[in-house]
């Protein structure tokens, strides 16, 4: 049975690595949102600005040791293999082009505007070092398109457009976002989607459980005790672009409805029997999310838009009477709107 990912990408002819470059928008992934520090500010009260100094080129450094990179194709087969089960981050990227990943790329003719092109893909340079760093479970590596190498090492992998993140385990491809567009925040949503790591290294496996057979399906939503408690499972695709742009949402769901909802995830794609349960389930479009309540389906949701997904959580919990959950401590309560006095003038003599 075929299934039908709810959004698409259309799929883009293979061009020349070193030919075109963009300018959009730069979106900061993960746990990346902090301000930086100015040249003389530091977390550390007692620091001195030379000793502030000092160890931010000690994180500089810990950081980099963090993204390796990789000089030839056996290079990058040697990574794959010690990587083992771990998921593996590829950046794939060149000093002098910054594509968007459109069908059609922006001609730039002058110098100015060539240079402000290079900058997101500057930026996401910083953004994957910092990423690395958070993310200690996870292998992270670089390639330069334009070094000796670099063109069969893009052969090998099949890029196109530079720049190219790859997401990669036990040596298969799992998950690719071409060009430089939205480019960081996907980084953050695969890291998360792939290797379970979230800002702050919060492991969203903390709420939500991976489920891998049928029978395991069946226990976690028959063996809930609590009739009242909304059980809800994800059924999502490893390769589907929309099930990685939602998995955020699910996870900040997951932790908001703690103690009233429980959350699971099954990739369906993961072996034969999932694909079994997928097609049980009549499941034609991912991502698709079942609910029960009492061991017994009461719904479905299907689609990848966070707004419909909360609203139908939310309205299903309504209906059996239970309030949503409440604010985080610390949430700050909304301002009443205050009204403004609206003066006649009086008309001109």
């Amino acid at each position: 049975m075929r299934v039908s990912r709810t959004s698409s990408v259309t799929p883009q002819p293979r061009v020349p690595l070193l030919a075109r470059a963009s300018r959009p928008r730069c979106i900061v992934p993960c746990n990346s949102t902090r301000r930086p520090l100015g040249p003389n500010q530091s977390t550390f009260s007692d620091e001195s600005p030379e000793e502030a100094m000092a160890r931010r080129r000690k994180e500089s450094d810990r950081v980099e040791e963090r993204v390796q990179l990789v000089d030839s194709v056996r290079d990058l087969e040697g990574y794959f293999e010690r990587a083992g089960e771990r998921l593996v981050v590829i950046e794939i990227e060149s000093a002098g082009v910054c594509q968007t990943g459109w069908d059609e790329e922006p001609e730039l003719h002058w110098k100015d505007d060539q240079k402000a092109a290079l900058e997101p893909c500057q930026q996401l340079k910083h953004v994957f070092q910092r990423t690395a760093r958070d993310c200690p479970d996870v292998e992270f590596l670089t390639v330069q398109a334009e070094d000796d190498n670099g063109e069969e090492i893009c052969d090998r992998l099949g890029v196109d457009v530079l720049p190219t993140v790859q997401f990669w385990k036990n040596g298969k491809l799992l998950w690719e976002h071409k060009g430089i567009d939205n480019l960081t925040q996907d980084l953050g949503e695969g890291v998360l989607y792939f290797g379970d790591t979230a800002g702050g290294q919060e492991k969203a496996s903390t709420y939500i459980q991976d489920l891998d057979s049928r029978e395991e399906v069946r226990q976690f939503v028959e063996g809930e005790e609590d009739d009242k408690k909304l059980v809800v499972v994800d059924v999502s695709l490893s390769d589907a672009s929309p099930c990685v742009h939602i998995f955020p949402a699910v996870m900040a769901l997951a932790k908001n409805f703690s103690g009233l909802a429980k959350f699971a995830r099954v990739m369906a794609d993961k072996n034969e029997d999932l694909r079994g349960f997928m097609d049980d389930q009549e499941i034609t479009q991912v991502p698709t999310f079942l609910f029960y309540r009492g061991g017994e389906m009461i719904g479905r949701h299907v689609g990848s838009s966070r707004g419909d997904l909360i609203g139908q959580i939310l309205t299903m919990q309504s209906a059996a009477g239970i309030p949503p959950p409440r604010p985080p401590t610390g949430a700050k309560k909304r301002q009443p709107m205050r009204r403004g006095r609206y003066t006649k003038s009086a008309p001109p003599s």
